[in-house]
């Protein structure tokens, strides 16, 4: 059987690109940072495994396996111990051909899964300066009491919102709507109107000029 597996961070998040004709699906709604091993559904996979029943995991690109490298990688071998093949979409590549391990994946794989993990050692990063920027602007106001996320919190799990709030903040000419930016990013405008609002807590446009802009 071919399983599809499929994680994202938020419910807000669309799958439709991550879906094609699969046998069955496995989706974990978490961050990246949790183990695989850890996950629900990667659970439920796995145990799958175990017991026989799947042959190749699909995943749409490497980042879904993962954002720690040690970790990605420990999750390719022990599906190849299985004997389970691994397909990732966006590269177009299979793990094992004729049953052998591809050094080409293997090597294209552990390029983008470090690529994934500094990704997220910068993220991190960024949104750590954001916070003392703020801070020292007086506006951070930092987790509010029942809310879920700090404002960094937030602006880090939807960079997608972030690109248009950082290209309204810097453009005189055209500017995005809240309704304009959920179009696009395919979320409701409700979570683009609290990303926004996280977003000009960090500071707005110091923020964005004061750091590296991930989308240029």
């Amino acid at each position: 059987m071919i399983a599809k597996y499929i994680r994202i961070s938020d419910k807000s998040q669309h799958i439709d690109r991550q879906v094609n004709d699969t046998d069955k699906l496995y989706i974990d709604v978490i961050s990246g940072k949790t183990k695989f091993a850890d996950r629900p559904q990667a659970q439920q996979l796995i145990q799958d495994i175990e017991s026989g029943l799947i042959t190749q995991v699909t995943v749409h690109e490497v980042s879904r396996l993962g954002r720690n490298l040690l970790d990605i990688l420990t999750s390719i071998q022990y599906m190849h111990d299985k004997g389970v093949n691994i397909y990732v979409h966006n590269i177009g590549m299979h793990s094992l051909i004729d049953g052998k391990e591809s050094p080409a994946f293997t090597m294209v794989v552990t390029i983008l899964a470090n690529i994934s993990q500094q990704e997220l050692a910068t993220l991190r990063e960024r949104q750590l300066e954001g916070v003392r920027l703020a801070k020292e602007k007086g506006v951070y106001k930092g987790r509010e009491a029942g809310s879920k996320f700090t404002p960094a919190e937030l602006c880090g799990k939807h960079p997608d919102i972030i690109k248009y709030l950082q290209r309204r903040a810097k453009q005189k000419g055209k500017s995005y709507s809240i309704r304009e930016i959920a179009s696009i990013t395919k979320k409701n405008a409700s979570t683009v109107q609290r990303v926004s609002k996280a977003f000009n807590e960090l500071g707005g446009k110091f923020y964005y000029n004061k750091l590296v802009d991930p989308f240029a």
